[in-house]
């Protein structure tokens, strides 16, 4: 889930509060570059850098290049707060950037870390209220947050009937905080939650969490976990032959279940989306970004949404028929048959019934048919 430029154009908005004087604008970035959410930190890094690249290659702010610092907190809290406190002694940044993981904010909120800073902090992860309400005047937050995702997954759900849900949460303040959003919601949306459970922090055994979904008899799974342990999930809920639909919030990457599980066992995964996705080019932005990244998509790489597009994404067929193949006009005599001819299937050399019998497997080919579940839903 790679955050793309929205951070990074944020974060200059702040920059010269600091370093009107300096050769350099110094932005850091202490986030989990090693350890259980190493992919979200290392390509919320990329993203930036590839915005902060081209700025410099256009001149920079009013002259000044940004210089862009990066420690790994290896998403320990105690380490994010050390790491925090050093960087802004030695390197004096004027802005900080994609702060990631509920515990690791919410021990600097205990620490008083903002406040003994006193330097902005752009992009926080996740969107958690608790992390929002009442906050500190120097975060700035700048995508959805987690109540938004979840009451637009909810929606969905209740929407298309997969109303009797199943909800597997990290036992951490972002998962309990969702939680608390979906029990706060699901009750006027008419969802009703078969099961809670609690998955210990980025815990990627799911096992025994498999057996108990199953118990729960639900028509669909709702993930608030964290990308490693969203991907162990669905890996170990294939494994166990569970085909039931499954949802997640928007931290959970299709990279992520690609590497931990195959392709044919993403079918029925829907992940919500805060941010245009930078693996399939739908959008400008998205189009533009591997350029300035210089990358282009991993293998498996934005497979999941892609997969779900050839099933659910065809312009040219009318959903549920099977494809049309272009047949050259019946003739009688030299001359195109009449209407009348051609619509009741007396044509020359077509059997009697033939026309009836194409119809007909038309009709159990949409009956057949199963229902396609979006890959993005915000």
């Amino acid at each position: 889930m790679k955050k793309l430029w929205y951070l990074a154009a944020s974060a200059l908005l702040a920059l010269p509060l600091h370093m009107a004087h300096a050769q350099d604008v110094v932005v850091a970035h202490v986030g989990p570059m090693s350890g259980p959410l190493a992919g979200n930190g290392i390509a919320n890094y990329e993203g930036a850098k590839a915005y902060f690249d081209q700025v410099n290659a256009q001149g920079g702010i009013n002259g000044q290049k940004i210089r862009l610092v990066r420690e790994d907190d290896q998403y320990k809290a105690d380490e994010t707060i050390r790491l925090v406190h050093e960087v802004a002694k030695r390197d004096r940044p004027a802005a900080f950037i994609n702060l990631l993981g509920s515990a690791n904010v919410t021990a600097m909120f205990k620490d008083k870390t903002f406040d003994k800073v006193a330097t902005p902090f752009v992009g926080i992860t996740p969107g958690a209220e608790a992390l929002r309400n009442p906050g500190s005047p120097w975060m700035f937050h700048v995508q959805a947050g987690d109540r938004a995702q979840l009451r637009r997954v909810l929606t969905h759900l209740s929407t298309i009937g997969l109303n009797k849900i199943a909800v597997v949460y990290q036992d951490i303040p972002f998962g309990k905080s969702g939680l608390g959003f979906v029990d706060e919601m699901a009750p006027g949306l008419k969802v009703e939650i078969a099961a809670r459970i609690a998955a210990p922090s980025a815990s990627e055994d799911f096992k025994a969490v498999a057996q108990q979904l199953k118990a729960a008899n639900a028509k669909t799974y709702l993930m608030i976990l964290t990308p490693n342990s969203g991907a162990a999930m669905v890996r170990d809920l294939r494994a166990a032959g569970d085909r039931t639909p499954i949802y997640s919030m928007s931290y959970v990457p299709a990279s992520a279940i690609l590497e931990k599980a195959p392709l044919k066992d993403a079918v029925g995964i829907a992940l919500a989306q805060v941010t245009p996705n930078p693996d399939v080019p739908h959008t400008p932005l998205s189009r533009d970004f591997p350029r300035r990244d210089g990358q282009v998509p991993a293998r498996g790489e934005g497979a999941l949404v892609d997969a779900d597009d050839r099933l659910r994404q065809r312009p040219h067929r009318r959903r549920g028929h099977p494809p049309r193949r272009p047949q050259p006009h019946a003739r009688q005599g030299g001359r195109r048959a009449a209407p009348a001819a051609r619509r009741s299937g007396r044509l020359p050399g077509r059997l009697p019934g033939q026309r009836q019998e194409r119809r007909c497997r038309v009709r159990r080919h949409r009956r057949g048919r199963q229902p396609r579940q979006a890959d993005v839903l915000i």
